[in-house]
């Protein structure tokens, strides 16, 4: 018998809840739009994404009075105003640490490219020295072909045209180009 009461008092909480949201809730909305976009517009917030707050503080709301109580002494432009002053406080929250976190990236790219560019003149002669002086070592080890190939290919000869000028075959001028990857990998890895 309880139970049967319990259903009862279920369904016709639903019921009553199912009426209140399709007929007084739409109402209510209406009567609050003027009130919430009077005090959404400020200028700290983006007219365009005013709206977007509206939107919010209606969904809140929905949300709200389906457990809200009408008949407390509170009155519910008080709990409005305070949805509001919420969803406005985590928009400026959200915005300024947008901001901040933008400053500290724009901060770190400044700081790093500074760097870079202090760095690289110096750093890329000793290294283009460095470089240099081991090639020099590894080209002693190679013949006088395979020399004169690779001093061809430093000037941006094509394979082709070291083949013409040393009148040699392509095959041969490949060979030499192969042999010399091999001989200077070798002795780089040493």
């Amino acid at each position: 018998m309880l139970e049967q009461n319990n259903n009862d008092f279920t369904s016709l909480k639903n019921s009553a809840q199912i009426t209140f949201e399709k007929q007084e809730l739409p109402k209510i909305f209406t009567t609050l739009m003027p009130l919430i976009r009077r005090r959404l517009k400020h200028f700290s917030i983006h007219p365009n994404d005013q709206e977007d707050l509206c939107q919010e503080v209606l969904i809140k709301l929905y949300q709200a009075f389906k457990h809200f109580d009408f008949k407390d002494t509170t009155p519910i432009e008080h709990y409005v105003n305070r949805v509001i002053k919420n969803v406005k406080n985590d928009y400026i929250r959200k915005k300024f640490y947008g901001y901040e976190i933008q400053t500290l990236l724009i901060n770190e790219f400044i700081v790093s490219y500074n760097n870079n560019k202090m760095e690289h003149p110096i750093d890329k002669h000793i290294l283009a020295i460095e470089v240099g002086e081991h090639i020099q070592q590894c080209m002693l080890k190679l013949t006088k072909l395979e020399r004169m190939v690779i001093i061809y290919l430093l000037k941006d000869y094509k394979p082709k045209e070291i083949a013409q000028l040393l009148k040699l075959e392509k095959k041969v001028v490949y060979n030499a180009i192969h042999r010399c990857k091999i001989k200077l990998r070798h002795h780089i890895d040493e």
